[in-house]
């Protein structure tokens, strides 16, 4: 058949021709509803047509439908297999649907036909990226500034390169270099925003979202980032904050179409199907807590389904896939294609790992795709998708009566502990340090986005009440950020050569930078959770702030699951007090330090099977009020 008529001759080539030029037209001027008809009506008399095809296969990347694109671009490589172009636009496809591998097989083979293809050298760096392979990723990104040195996109990207290898002044460079070329580029603000973050500069990083957010404002990712960054900041009210999650709850509930969530099915005589979705099944946080329920879980009364949203893994995602009965790769999967899969599969509680952290899949629960969904471990506050029944946690991170008001999720108090911690085999010893003739060293770990100014001024006012103490931080790489922080203290009264910036080591390095302290200082207004019961387990005190949210109130929860009540400060000046007086009592300090990993292996905090019977209780509840269509049940 000729690419210029159908069967029945009902279009001439010159139709064809006029017919594909409106379209494209309509495409150019941003009418995508009219260029989207255009296009289907010329593959409706040409369905061959090589260029239709790749047009709209682009367009349906443009508005999110990646396997459409996918399915258009296969068509034209079936008429033109010397396409670059087509092949491009399949490896975008195939990398947006998940399939990574497919995708940089495509982009070579665009470059291969075509090396100086500009898109094509842009997406095969960035289908590289995804593997974690920066080294074949960079030629690419080079290459294509090469043909394009004024692209935004290539410099967005390079950036994106740059922040992969953690170096965050050559990322801060790229961002800023695509938005000198083009200053409403969404995702360079978004991008930058991100650096800002890591670096420990939360409020500029705020701004620099919400710019994002004013050009492209139907962006979950970015919205996401903006809250957490919120939850960060120690100027933001509380009630400001909650505000935020629910209007981005609003905003994207009104773009899912109705739903009728799936009913619970009788429950007697069959296991519970749970589904625990995360791009967290790898070497992270989330996955330290984790595995620890999972290991205990009653697969006579459970089965567990673990639905992973990230494009690559490690030996703990092999590990987690070996212990569960079903391990489903979703990255890329359509929410909508997702949910009805979810459904299919008679999930009865599908539980978030994620919150609105990094690649999280929280637009897959405004489907509702399961009879009971609930929120756990890796956000520790509300999602504001009212889709949300339940947030696990605990009557320290979340006390009666105190946070009810700032969660759309009804919160599920369990009974001790909302937290689960598994010791790291590899763990050294417990240090001892000779602390009258080395001085008090105090450290903090966690990450620099955590570390507010008023984290900062509590720690340079007990640098300056404890003689000779000094304090291992870990810091941004980025030389800037490092001399404000130096200078911070300096203008305090804390000598620079006192304060020690550590970068981020691997595990066993990181372990051993515990060795070289006595005590560990919290950070706020985000405190830590993974990093407290670190410290605790390498024999450090940890001293922290409790605030009124959740997110200042993970490192009060772990400490009160140990018995380290009197470690739990309420005001700064509290904060400043315990330190100081633990730092005075050397030999107190000493029998803290040597008791400490003892009494946590003795604590709820790392008792698995307990803590997996709590989950389960409170599964098989929430089952048993959504069988009975009872209202959300208060723990």
């Amino acid at each position: 058949m000729s690419a210029g008529a159908d069967a029945s001759g009902a279009g001439t080539t010159a139709d064809i021709a006029r017919m594909l030029s409106e379209a494209s037209a309509a495409h150019s001027a941003g009418d995508l509803q009219r260029a989207a008809a255009g296009f289907e009506a010329v593959i409706k008399l040409a369905p061959h047509h090589s260029q239709a095809l790749r047009a709209y296969a682009l367009l349906a990347l443009q508005v999110g439908q990646p396997h459409a694109a996918l399915s258009l671009a296969q068509r034209a490589l079936a008429d033109d297999a010397a396409s670059a172009e087509a092949y491009q636009l399949l490896g975008v496809a195939q990398r947006q649907c998940g399939r990574l591998a497919e995708a940089i097989a495509s982009l070579e083979q665009a470059v291969k036909l075509n090396p100086n293809l500009f898109d094509a050298r842009l997406n095969l760096g960035s289908a590289l990226l995804d593997t974690g392979d920066a080294g074949r990723a960079l030629p690419h990104y080079q290459r294509a500034l090469a043909l394009n040195p004024h692209s935004a996109s290539a410099h967005n990207n390079l950036g994106n390169l740059y922040r992969e290898q953690r170096q965050p002044a050559q990322a801060m460079a790229a961002y800023q270099r695509a938005l000198e070329l083009e200053p409403n580029h969404a995702k360079a603000h978004a991008n930058l925003a991100n650096i800002l973050r890591d670096i420990g500069d939360v409020d500029a990083a705020i701004a620099e979202f919400r710019r994002s957010l004013s050009l492209s404002p139907n962006n979950p990712d970015v919205w996401s980032n903006l809250l957490l960054a919120l939850n960060e900041s120690d100027r933001v009210p509380r009630e400001a904050i909650f505000l935020e999650h629910v209007r981005y709850g609003e905003r994207f509930a009104r773009r899912i179409p109705a739903r009728r969530r799936p009913s619970m099915r009788a429950l007697k005589g069959r296991r519970l199907r749970i589904g625990y979705v995360s791009s967290d099944f790898r070497k992270h946080a989330v996955a330290t807590f984790f595995e620890p329920l999972l290991a205990a879980h009653d697969r006579s009364r459970f089965e567990i389904f673990c639905y992973y949203n990230y494009p690559r893994g490690d030996e703990v995602t092999a590990s987690i896939r070996t212990a569960v009965e079903h391990f489903v790769p979703i990255a890329g999967v359509p929410d909508r294609v997702l949910a009805e899969r979810i459904t299919g599969e008679g999930i009865d509680v599908l539980v978030d790992l994620n919150g609105h952290s990094a690649d999280n899949r929280l637009p897959l629960f405004f489907f509702a795709a399961a009879p009971v969904q609930a929120t756990w471990l890796g956000y520790p506050g509300t999602t504001g998708v009212r889709a949300i029944d339940y947030r696990l946690t605990d009557s320290c991170a979340d006390p009666p009566g105190a946070t009810e008001s700032l969660h759309t999720e009804t919160l599920w108090r369990l009974p001790t502990t909302a937290w689960c911690y598994e010791p790291y085999a590899a763990a050294p010893a417990v240090t001892r340090r000779d602390r009258v003739r080395q001085g008090i060293a105090f450290t903090c770990l966690n990450g620099p986005g955590k570390t507010s100014a008023a984290a900062l001024g509590m720690w340079a006012e007990i640098l300056r009440a404890v003689p000779r103490s000094r304090l291992q931080l870990l810091a941004s790489p980025h030389a800037l950020r490092m001399s404000e922080l130096l200078g911070f203290f300096s203008e305090r009264g804390v000598a620079p050569e006192r304060i020690e910036l550590v970068a981020r080591q691997p595990l066993a390095s990181y372990l051993a930078l515990y060795g070289n302290a006595d005590i560990a200082l919290d950070s706020y207004p985000h405190t830590g959770a993974t990093t407290t019961c670190d410290a605790l387990w390498m024999g450090l005190p940890v001293v922290t702030l409790a605030g009124n949210r959740p997110f200042t109130r993970s490192g009060a929860s772990v400490l009160t699951n140990v018995g380290l009540r009197d470690l739990i400060a309420e005001t700064p000046a509290d904060y400043v007090r315990i330190a100081c007086a633990l730092a005075a009592d050397h030999a107190g300090l000493a029998r803290l330090r040597a008791e400490l990993r003892a009494t946590m292996s003795g604590s709820r905090l790392t008792d698995g099977r307990a803590f997996a019977r709590d989950m389960e209780e409170a599964f098989v509840a929430m089952c048993q009020a959504a069988a009975a269509n009872a209202p959300r049940l208060e723990s």
